[in-house]
């Protein structure tokens, strides 16, 4: 892959995508030295080594590492001379990464030990993610932040997956907590009351949290984030209107058509026939 980097700002989001990239370095790449601005950065070796200096501290880093920093510190990490390095990163910003990483073993961290199957997994949505924006660039952007959204809570959940604190209750109802479950579950047959069960609270309960802090319904979360798969499905994809409308949990395909033709004005069908200057003109509703 050649190299790239993709910058985005959206401040409509609690958590969203503010960079994305890959490099090779050469013998002779220039040291990165800078101050952070984004709320999280997250790097992965692809191949060859590398140094990291952060907070007093030093880091060798081959294939396969990881090594992360956050806003505010003043980093510096270039490539070994012998074996250069190539790396894959994104950046994340939002008002919530700061609450989801106080959930993990992460903060007060710059690397972090991966399975084998978080590794792997983490290496794919990243190359999922920066692939995507390096060929479909002249996306709409309006179509290009639902695609980076649903990417980026893959990544996400795979990352609370692997470094929840051991003395946090999974079951404690959290902004994070409540999308994670939504994301791992919408193409079941989930429901506010489903849900409501899962956290042990009331429907009530659950009702006021959404709404104070998502101005949403429970139920309009989980159709808002079923409508944001199937827009990328349709666009990217060659099931069919069935085939989409039973991968983001619709049994019925009329209702399915009936509820995206309502959010995003187009049925499904006509939806994936927009031209590029047409697609700039939807807006999420």
């Amino acid at each position: 892959m050649e190299d790239f980097w993709y910058h985005h700002n959206s401040v409509f989001t609690p958590i969203s995508l503010s960079q994305c990239g890959y490099e090779s370095y050469y013998p002779n790449s220039s040291i990165r030295n800078y101050i952070v601005r984004q709320k999280w950065i997250f790097h992965y070796v692809l191949s060859g080594k590398g140094f990291l200096e952060v907070d007093g501290q030093h880091f060798e880093l081959k294939e396969h590492d990881v090594f992360f920093f956050f806003q505010g510190q003043k980093v510096t990490y270039y490539t070994d001379k012998k074996e250069p390095w190539t790396l894959i990163w994104l950046g994340i910003q939002g008002e919530m990464t700061s609450e989801f990483l106080k959930e993990t073993t992460l903060l007060n961290n710059h690397t972090a030990n991966l399975s084998k199957d978080i590794n792997e997994k983490l290496k794919e949505i990243l190359f999922e993610i920066v692939y995507k924006n390096r060929e479909l660039i002249d996306e709409p952007e309006t179509v290009k932040e639902l695609r980076n959204m649903a990417n980026l809570y893959n990544f996400l959940y795979h990352i609370k997956k692997a470094f929840l604190k051991s003395t946090l209750n999974v079951n404690r109802p959290t902004q994070v907590n409540i999308i994670d479950y939504i994301n791992n579950h919408y193409m079941n047959d989930i429901s506010p009351k489903k849900i409501a069960q899962y956290f042990n609270i009331s429907y009530s309960q659950l009702y006021k949290l959404c709404i104070s802090k998502f101005n949403y319904s429970p139920q309009k979360i989980i159709t808002n984030h079923r409508i944001r798969v199937a827009v990328d499905l349709l666009l990217n994809s060659d099931n069919t209107i069935k085939e989409i409308a039973h991968k983001v949990g619709y049994k019925d395909e009329f209702l399915f058509s009936k509820t995206f033709s309502k959010i995003m004005g187009y049925c499904p069908s006509k939806f994936r026939n927009l031209n590029n200057n047409q697609l700039k003109n939807i807006r999420f509703k």
